[in-house]
């Protein structure tokens, strides 16, 4: 085991000083400014390149030829068993506004899977209607959570009033945007 303090400039071993000697550079040949820049650049992303190519494989458009205002989905067929088809429709492959790419996905019951007989089957159902739908549960979702903060409200004032035997409250705030952002964040 070696032992002491290397000192800087001295060669441990021959291969060490063989290293520090090398040889002098040599002219190969020239690279024009083009090719160069072409070298050095990073080239744009595929997905900038061919807007296709964010399609994921699971992307039933990869399958399926469409119109544009036509939003598709795969859908679970257990849960469509719980919660009903929710205003999507089956895509039928006899539909001529469907061009189906691929003739194995095509199932007997007249649907359109991937995953065999018993997988997924491909529903589609208008952009707008969808955006209309998001827009629906964002108004439920803002409806329940200003309903929980009243609640939270009513509770703390009727504590506060005497309603409830020998309980107090100094005071309550209700968690309403509970998602944290690390920027804000302080540590104790």
């Amino acid at each position: 085991m070696p032992r002491g303090v290397p000192k800087l400039g001295q060669a441990l071993t021959s291969s060490a000083g063989d290293l520090t000697d090398a040889p002098e550079a040599k002219v190969l040949g020239t690279v024009s400014a083009e090719r160069l820049k072409t070298l050095l650049d990073e080239p744009p992303p595929p997905w900038e390149v061919d807007p296709k190519y964010l399609k994921h494989n699971t992307d039933a458009r990869r399958f399926v030829d469409c119109p544009e205002n036509i939003e598709l989905r795969w859908l679970n067929p257990k849960q469509i068993d719980v919660s009903g088809w929710r205003d999507w429709q089956k895509v039928d492959p006899q539909d001529s506004r469907f061009k189906l790419k691929n003739k194995s996905l095509k199932r007997t019951d007249n649907t359109i899977r991937r995953g065999g007989e018993t997988g997924d089957i491909l529903a589609w159902m208008y952009k707008s209607w969808v955006e209309s739908r998001k827009q629906v549960k964002a108004e439920i979702v803002r409806k329940r959570t200003q309903s929980a903060v009243d609640r939270q409200r009513q509770l703390t004032e009727e504590i506060r009033r005497g309603h409830y035997y020998k309980v107090t409250m100094d005071s309550a705030k209700h968690p309403s945007h509970t998602m944290g952002e690390g920027r804000t964040m302080e540590r104790d």
